[in-house]
């Protein structure tokens, strides 16, 4: 039964909220129907059109979800129809009118997304993430399709235009189109495959907001929601949800930090000079409940613990602490050293060395960061050994080092710090490390 009408400011807050919370869950409805993503795509926008004018008329439905879901479905069949194609789409993927999807929604009552829609939605995540498409292509169909994201959000995220963001859409349906991908969630031996590209995508997603968050902070936290959704999607039975947990926990230790990394000037705030009072308390619990029962399963299965976790421990071995003097670093470097086992990759390489600098001493860091090659155009790279050659005294090979590493930052506000770190060494020795921020 529908509430009584409400203005039209309350009607587009229910609107948004409805986006913001069941935009997967449409989508993937409404794909499953209609098979075309272009075609339903356009459904759902028509169909939040005409929910801003019905719910102001008739008031908010009790479940905004399913009446979005029954309207996008009618207007994508119709399109569907105007294109010719409508009887041609259904028998080809076996979706029948009589199921009584197309049934048109009264003016309060709307149905509930289907009992698929758990099996719906994952295998909307696991297309959009498909191998098929390039990465920045999965990126912008996973924030388009399963976030919601507008194409000109997505453009300012990723600073570039509004027409390139829109270029690369068209070019990644139109890949999925002619690919001949089953939608579907892939057997017990594809999976394992498929989730791994999906958490890669997100990873990527919550990186890129994480290293610039004056200007793209907006990516952290809709990572971090898209990573609850992919983990809540996975069977608890399923291996692949343990390392969908890993993920999830690293994402919220690290993203718990989002309070204090900004200074009043715009600039990152190194981990080691953080107001700790300023994290985020609750995310942090919610890590370490996440990362305690994978461990438990896997030690239970015998099953290896996946490169998330192994991460997620790690930031949480930063986040324990008091203070930044009380870190482990013995306990880091160790950590470090089993992930470089499992992944051994320049960027988990930089990082032990820059643990075991701290715990065992600089030049034995510097040591173990030798491993990289030199010619890797990685600004991490040349910002720990600034940080290494810097504790070991050498001021002016880490100035160098800085200054090089801030020519090559990704972000305005992280070369920003790295330019003053080396500029002030030419006025004396910084005394704080860095840290990871």
């Amino acid at each position: 039964m529908a509430d009584a009408p409400v203005a039209d400011t309350s009607v587009a807050a229910a609107l948004a909220r409805a986006v913001a919370t069941d935009h997967a869950r449409v989508m993937a409805a409404v794909i499953a129907t209609v098979v075309d993503w272009q075609v339903a795509e356009d459904a759902v926008q028509d169909a939040c059109e005409r929910a801003l004018t019905a719910w102001a008329r008739e008031g908010v439905p009790a479940n905004p979800a399913g009446w979005l879901v029954t309207t996008a479905r009618r207007r994508g069949i119709d399109l569907l129809r105007r294109a010719g194609g409508r009887r041609a789409t259904l028998q080809r993927y076996g979706v029948a009118v009589e199921r009584g999807l197309l049934e048109p929604a009264g003016p309060g009552e709307a149905e509930d997304p289907d009992e698929r829609v758990g099996d719906d939605r994952l295998r909307l995540v696991l297309t959009c993430a498909h191998s098929v498409l390039p990465l920045g292509s999965r990126v912008a169909l996973t924030l388009r399709t399963v976030l919601g994201w507008t194409p000109d959000e997505i453009a300012r995220a990723f600073l570039v235009s509004e027409a390139a963001v829109a270029k690369r859409l068209v070019r990644a349906r139109a890949a999925l189109a002619s690919s001949g991908l089953p939608y579907r969630v892939p057997g017990p031996a594809e999976l394992p495959e498929r989730v791994d590209g999906v958490l890669a995508v997100v990873y990527l997603v919550f990186t890129e907001g994480y290293a610039d968050p004056a200007s793209r902070g907006a990516l952290a936290p809709e990572a971090v929601r898209l990573a609850r959704l992919v983990r809540d999607l996975l069977d608890p039975a399923r291996p692949e949800r343990l390392e969908a947990s890993g993920l999830l926990a690293l994402l919220l230790a690290q993203h718990a930090r989002h309070g204090a990394r900004v200074g009043p000037d715009g600039g990152t705030v190194p981990l080691d000079r953080q107001d700790r009072s300023l994290w985020d308390r609750a995310a942090l619990a919610e890590a370490e409940g996440l990362v305690a029962d994978v461990l438990q399963h896997a030690a239970h299965s015998r099953r290896p613990v996946g490169r998330y976790t192994l991460q997620a421990a790690i930031a949480l071995e930063h986040d324990r602490p008091s203070t930044a003097q009380e870190t482990d670093w013995v306990r880091i470097a160790r950590l470090h050293e089993l992930l470089n086992r499992l992944d051994d990759v320049p960027a988990q390489r930089i990082a032990w060395a820059v643990a075991v600098g701290r715990a065992e001493g600089p030049e034995r860091g510097l040591a173990v960061l030798d491993g990289v090659r030199r010619g890797e155009r990685l600004h991490l790279l040349h910002a720990a050994r600034g940080d290494l050659l810097e504790a070991a005294g050498r001021c002016d090979e880490a100035a160098a080092a800085y200054a090089r590493a801030a020519e090559l930052a990704p972000g305005e506000v992280e070369g920003r710090v790295l330019r003053a770190r080396s500029e002030g060494l030419a006025r004396g020795p910084v005394t704080a490390g860095p840290g990871a921020a």
